[in-house]
């Protein structure tokens, strides 16, 4: 018997192809990104590389997302499988198999499908290791090299990794064929979907849900919080989505059928009626397609947002080639520090720079009023900052001169509407906007560490702001800022080489400052690599993850086009048989399939529109402070989803008419 259900193993993988291809083809990429992932995570070479921790922290967390996503897609498939074979294995029993000869039957199927698809990917991700490196190194900014990556620990990982997921699966299929008998198995696909129940109740329970998660994601202010807020909003989301299609659509479909005029249209009457019969599957399907597709959208935009925010991110945050930050010295003594460190190492000096400024944080604005954090108080979150400098600097930043008074002021505001007609007070002082500024001169001049966590934003010029603050310093929180900047001409590899020297010079010069004064100094080409590590490895990431989830989009929607298809096929042939001609019928088709298709996209646009806000205040954690290149980089992802959905649409359609045709 043991020979009989092996050969009826073999036998029904070649006989079933069409389900097994898609499923071999998704386990397949599934092995092979895993593969890669833990390879680049694991990778000695990597290791050893300035900014590793940062990448190799990411890489793992891509190593367990990836695992999980490939699980949920590798069990999804194996479901609809078992679904679509269950009146054969039904037939197997009526003709004489019991439920043990099943089970070792789809067990064999399952581990010849096993290694089969695992040895692929394996394969698959070894070939490919090695440019993948070179693909990261490229995104990391560093030099690209052609190593070899094969670790043995990480294929015996992988291996076990996906041993365990095959496994999982024949446990399922085993308890799934001993909890029926023969004649339910070969009734189970032709039985029909139940009728669900409180779908008003559900209706109204998803738009709430949906209300919440919409209302969380548009009014988060600080983006620290919004990192946490998103997954609250992600579970809203998720749990409205899920009911809206599976009692929402109902309901709608339900108040269309009360609808005479537009019901009793043959073409209407079919696809209302269709899509009502089978509701409860096309909710669960569905809703999968919209939040998969909602999610290669978020992580696709938010990888290439990352990386492509990379340069503005350097300028705003490594300006000069080496910086210098403190409190308790003058601008003149970091200029003075900058110009001995050049001229003891014969440096090439092209911009050096230091600015005495003042920072303060804005608790609430009420019309052309600023209220600032009073002397003492602690507040994290503030909703902008002010940036206070003098004329004269603004001068040096730009090459501009502003002649103002000890009483009027320049400023430059991002996200925050200034008028100039509009006398700003400020710190108990009222002051005459006397030019509204546009451009942002701190960018590229000193390093404005508020900007990746602070939204909004005030940079002011007066005449003398150590006059300003002074009266109010013991009033408010006022603090005195110091930065000075060298840029020299030199390769990136002589800069990097002089980070040692320029420390043990500022290390020399604190010993000249008082015992509660001190400086501290970074180069621009370390940060820059930390920087690009990071970035690298979420672009990285960010690519394979879409990839995946992409990857279970295309699954869901091809399986669910064959499910239906061959349902279908029974009733079509019937209606043409009762004078429903042929023009009629794929009229029909196209009705159904564009509402199958479409709406869930619909869902996953309104979705990203909705979370867009939240969304942008996340990645400006990660240095995304360019907000029109952030705008054109989501409507562009949008764009390439749209087409690669549509090829999609046109492909599986096809093959729905072609089963359903027959």
């Amino acid at each position: 018997m043991f020979r009989l259900t092996g050969k009826l193993a073999i036998s029904n993988l070649i006989k079933n192809r069409k389900l097994y291809y898609p499923f071999a083809l998704a386990t397949c990429l599934a092995v092979a990104i895993s593969y890669i992932f833990s390879s680049l995570a694991f990778n000695p070479h990597l290791q050893q590389l300035q900014g590793a921790d940062s990448i190799v922290f990411v890489l793992a967390l891509g190593v367990i997302i990836v695992t999980i996503a490939a699980a949920i897609i590798v069990f999804y498939a194996n479901s609809f499988v078992m679904k679509n074979r269950s009146k054969e294995l039904g037939l197997y029993g009526m003709l004489g198999l019991n439920k043990r000869h099943l089970f070792i039957m789809t067990f064999i199927e399952l581990f010849i499908l096993g290694i089969t698809t695992v040895t692929i990917g394996i394969s698959l991700g070894v070939v490919f290791d090695n440019l993948i490196y070179a693909f990261l190194l490229k995104l990391m900014g560093l030099k690209v090299v052609l190593v070899s990556t094969f670790q043995l620990p990480v294929l015996i990982f992988v291996v076990a990794t996906y041993a365990c997921i095959f496994a999982g699966l024949v446990v399922i299929n085993g308890l799934r064929i001993m909890r029926f008998n023969a004649l339910q198995l070969a009734k189970e696909k032709s039985s029909g979907e139940k009728k669900g129940r409180f779908l008003w109740l559900q209706t109204i329970a998803g738009l709430a849900s949906l209300a919440c998660g919409y209302y969380l994601a548009l009014n988060v202010k600080n983006p620290l919080a919004a990192i946490f807020i998103f997954f609250v909003a992600v579970l809203f989301v998720i749990l409205a989505t899920y009911l809206l299609f599976n009692a929402g659509v109902t309901v709608f479909l339900q108040l269309l059928k009360k609808n005479k005029g537009y019901y009793y249209q043959p073409n209407n009457l079919i696809s209302v009626s269709n899509l009502i019969f089978r509701m409860k599957k096309n909710a669960v399907g569905l809703a999968t397609i919209s939040i998969l597709s909602t999610m290669v959208l978020v992580t696709l935009s938010g990888g290439i947002n990352v990386y492509a925010g990379s340069q503005y991110l350097q300028k705003v945050l490594f300006p000069n080639d080496f910086s210098v930050r403190g409190k308790g010295a003058h601008a003149k003594q970091l200029e003075q520090v900058l110009t001995e460190f050049a001229h003891e190492n014969k440096l090439h000096v092209t911009k050096r720079q230091a600015y005495q400024y003042y920072s303060m944080g804005i608790k609430s604005q009420k019309g052309k009023q600023f209220d600032i954090y009073a002397k003492g108080e602690q507040q994290f979150s503030p909703q902008a900052y002010i940036l206070l400098f003098s004329a004269d600097d603004y001068q040096k930043m730009t090459g501009k001169t502003l002649h103002l008074k000890d009483n009027e002021t320049a400023v430059f505001a991002k996200g925050m509407n200034i008028l100039q007609s509009q006398p700003l007070k400020l710190a108990g002082q009222t002051l005459t906007v006397k030019r509204i500024l546009k451009n942002d001169f701190v960018v590229g001049n000193i390093q404005d560490q508020y900007n990746i966590i602070i939204p909004q934003s005030l940079f002011m010029v007066v005449n003398d702001p150590q006059k300003l603050v002074d009266s109010q310093k013991q009033h408010y929180t006022i603090n005195t800022e110091l930065y000075g900047g060298l840029n020299i001409r030199a390769s990136n590899k002589k800069k990097g080489d002089l980070d040692t020297a320029y420390q043990k010079k500022l290390k020399q010069f604190n010993t000249t400052l008082p015992d509660n004064a001190g400086v501290y100094g970074y180069t621009r080409i370390q940060g820059v690599q930390e920087i690009m590590s990071m970035l690298g490895g979420v672009f990285f990431i960010g690519i394979f993850l879409s990839i995946v989830f992409m990857l279970g989009t295309v699954l869901v929607i091809y399986y669910k086009q064959i499910s239906e298809g061959y349902e279908d096929r029974d009733r079509f042939v019937i209606l043409q048989k009762v004078g429903l001609d042929e023009k009629q019928t794929k009229r029909t088709i196209r009705k159904q399939i564009l509402t199958v298709f479409f709406l869930p996209l619909i869902f996953a646009f309104v979705h990203l529109a909705f979370a867009y806000h939240m969304l942008s205040l996340m990645l400006k954690v990660l240095g995304v402070l360019n907000a029109a290149l952030m705008l054109e980089v989501t409507l562009g992802v949008c764009a390439v989803f749209f087409i690669v959905y549509v090829l999609v649409f046109l492909i599986t359609s096809r093959s729905y008419r072609r089963i359903v045709s027959i």
